[in-house]
């Protein structure tokens, strides 16, 4: 597939927005995106009236919709629209031939996308807002961005920010940027993603945004629907890379080792240094020391030159590097040691990343979002390190368009190394979800589960969620630690477990 560019009519667009008198009418389609629905808070705030439609209200998303919106229309119909908004966003999962789309665009109505509304209401100029940090990559940029953002509200900054997720320490997953601030000061912080940003706009949502500090967590193979392998990803980083000013920052984590070779095909392409941060002895910003002490994860860091003592109540390296680039970025923007300190003391994470659901006859229950083969393996080694005596059970889900070929198919199966028991679903529609022209198998979970009982763990694949429900209440132990891990709603499982857990055959398992 070939990703197109921004083009002239997307800056059109995003003027046109900007221009938008307070006041005005806004009809936000597909309301209840994680993002669209952000983008119908942030235009409440700023004083636009806003209507909205999906084709359900399911929480949390559908609360926040009826929340923000003066009205909500159930289901996509011309006559949503009868009353003619003065501007309509579109979601990202609306296109051609939906009734609301077609009478968008054959009124004449402007309309833009997500990250454009992003781009012209939430950055917008320089005059309105200096500093922009864009977190980006494959992996780990939705806690990165909320654990900036927050450590720039402990700064005393009060950033704008957009997170694709719910951040438990900040009061929203958005917020305007603060202009009774001095100008200087004012930062916004946003969450990249180089998933294309609507049926009119199919380039890297990203693209639509003005990065001054670039964070780049990691680049790997993913959205096999829209990409066909990882150069065109690459490409893709590289063009929103190009846009950080001499001025700016692009920081690269150091423990991916893709990160480096690009690093070096890349060097002197970018009028902004390439700076590293992690581990590693020469990394300008790393970590010196890590140790799990009970409920708290203690580590120091070398910020340019001065060391930090930290504490967060999140697991794993990953989170230690997530948190280390937060603070590296902050330190940037002007925040001090103790403000850093108590930024990440007190940053709790985001929803459905590590979220505990309570523990139930003695089995601890937990909802991630990992589907990436690396981003499983982390959480469960998170997992361990901050639950070493519990028998930890993976209960995955293969959902995205990228976890449902076998493209990782080695990957997956060493993922689970961490966990004693792993519980995989079955592929479901297997079937005709890859745009890129190529044929390729379904991920085989048999062969995950062989390769898992191989080297003496445990496995099981189960057809469905109620499957797995069954095969749960009947073998949890007490002590367990079950981990539910999907990008999606994994068929209800987070909602429904509780309770069948508590009436379940739970036993003592220590």
């Amino acid at each position: 597939m070939t990703v197109l560019r921004p083009d002239t009519e997307s800056i059109t667009r995003e003027h046109a927005l900007r221009e938008l008198p307070r006041g005005s009418h806004v009809h936000v389609s597909g309301i209840c995106g994680t993002g669209v629905s952000a983008v119908a808070v942030l235009l409440k705030d700023l004083g636009y009236r806003v209507t909205g439609s999906d084709k359900a209200f399911y929480p949390p998303m559908g609360e926040l919709a009826r929340k923000t919106a003066e009205k909500l229309y159930t289901g996509y119909a011309a006559e949503n629209l009868a009353e003619p908004p003065d501007f309509v966003i579109i979601g990202n999962n609306l296109s051609r031939n939906n009734p609301e789309v077609e009478e968008v665009i054959s009124k004449g109505i402007p309309y833009a996308s997500m990250p454009e509304a992003f781009g012209a209401l939430l950055i917008g100029t320089r005059e309105h807002c200096p500093t922009s940090i864009v977190v980006s990559g494959t992996h780990g940029k939705t806690t990165t961005s909320a654990a900036t953002a927050t450590i720039l509200e402990h700064g005393k900054l009060r950033p704008g920010y957009f997170i694709g997720g719910i951040p438990t320490d900040l009061p929203t997953n958005i917020r305007a940027v603060d202009l009774t601030i001095p100008k200087e000061k004012r930062t916004v912080v946003l969450e990249g993603d180089e998933y294309d940003s609507a049926f009119f706009a199919k380039w890297s949502k990203f693209h639509s945004y003005r990065p001054d500090i670039a964070i780049v967590t990691s680049i790997e193979f993913d959205h096999a629907d829209i990409f066909p392998s990882i150069k065109e990803i690459e490409e893709e980083f590289f063009l929103f890379l190009k846009k950080v000013p001499k001025s700016g920052l692009i920081l690269f984590c150091d423990t991916e080792k893709h990160l480096h070779t690009l690093a070096k095909s890349w060097q002197g392409e970018f009028e902004a240094p390439i700076t590293f941060y992690g581990f590693e002895a020469t990394s300008p910003f790393r970590i010196l020391s890590r140790e799990q002490r009970g409920a708290l994860q203690c580590f120091q860091v070398d910020l340019g030159g001065e060391k930090i003592d930290l504490q967060s109540p999140l697991s794993g390296a990953y989170n230690a590097l997530n948190l280390l680039a937060a603070a590296a970025s902050a330190k940037r923007c002007g925040v001090g040691s103790e403000e850093i300190k108590n930024g990440v003391l007190n940053f709790h994470g985001v929803l459905r990343r590590q979220r505990s659901l309570g523990e139930y006859r003695g089995v601890l229950l937990i909802e991630d979002f990992a589907h990436h083969p690396s981003a499983v393996r982390a959480t469960l080694q998170g997992l361990r390190e901050l639950h070493p005596d519990r028998r930890l059970v993976a209960v995955f889900e293969p959902r995205s368009n990228t976890s449902r070929r076998n493209y990782f198919q080695r990957e997956y199966e060493d993922a689970f190394t961490p966990a004693d028991v792993a519980v995989i679903q079955s592929v479901q529609n297997a079937g005709g979800y890859s745009k890129t022209g190529s044929d390729f198998e379904a991920l085989n979970v048999t062969k995950i589960i062989e390769a898992i009982t191989s080297r003496g763990g445990s496995g099981v694949e189960l057809e469905n969620p109620e499957a797995i429900s069954t095969w749960l209440q009947a073998n949890a132990r007490s002590g367990d630690l079950v981990v539910l891990m999907s990008n999606g709603d994994f068929g209800g499982l987070a909602e429904s477990l509780p309770g069948i857990l508590s009436r379940g055959s739970a036993t003592s398992g220590r």
